[in-house]
């Protein structure tokens, strides 16, 4: 569960959350304002959408949600055809697709950096 902790607060600096003091936006990110620190699309957690991006009642509820889509990726229960033995480096291509303007290589390199996994590391290392 700690590698999973690690995984999801280098995904959420990557995601830029930031709340208002760590950053000159008023209010904080857009992320931290929608509550959603993984930057989520769709959630059957989230109250609403605004922007494409699932918003959640509150700031725990958004970190649950997104350890939760991590650990159904792991389980093989979702559409991406992500499962336990899926790597690392292929969540965060499902994650943030570089044909959908992402410059994914970076924002592996920033979770490797930040994080000190391995882009081989297995999803199921992080149930």
């Amino acid at each position: 569960m700690l590698r999973l902790e690690r995984l999801v607060l280098a995904m959420a600096e990557h995601e830029g959350w930031a709340a208002p003091t760590e950053t000159s936006t008023p209010g904080g990110s857009a992320s931290y304002r929608r509550n959603n620190p993984g930057n989520l699309r769709a959630s059957p957690f989230a109250i609403g959408n605004q922007g494409g991006f699932s918003v959640f009642r509150t700031e725990q509820d958004g970190w649950a949600a997104f350890r939760w889509d991590i650990r159904q990726k792991a389980q093989g229960k979702t559409v991406t055809g992500l499962d336990g033995d899926s790597t690392l480096r292929e969540l965060i291509f499902v994650w943030a697709p570089p044909q959908d303007g992402n410059n994914t290589e970076a924002y592996l390199s920033d979770v490797l950096r930040m994080t000190g996994f391995n882009e081989n590391m297995r999803l199921s290392e992080f149930l």
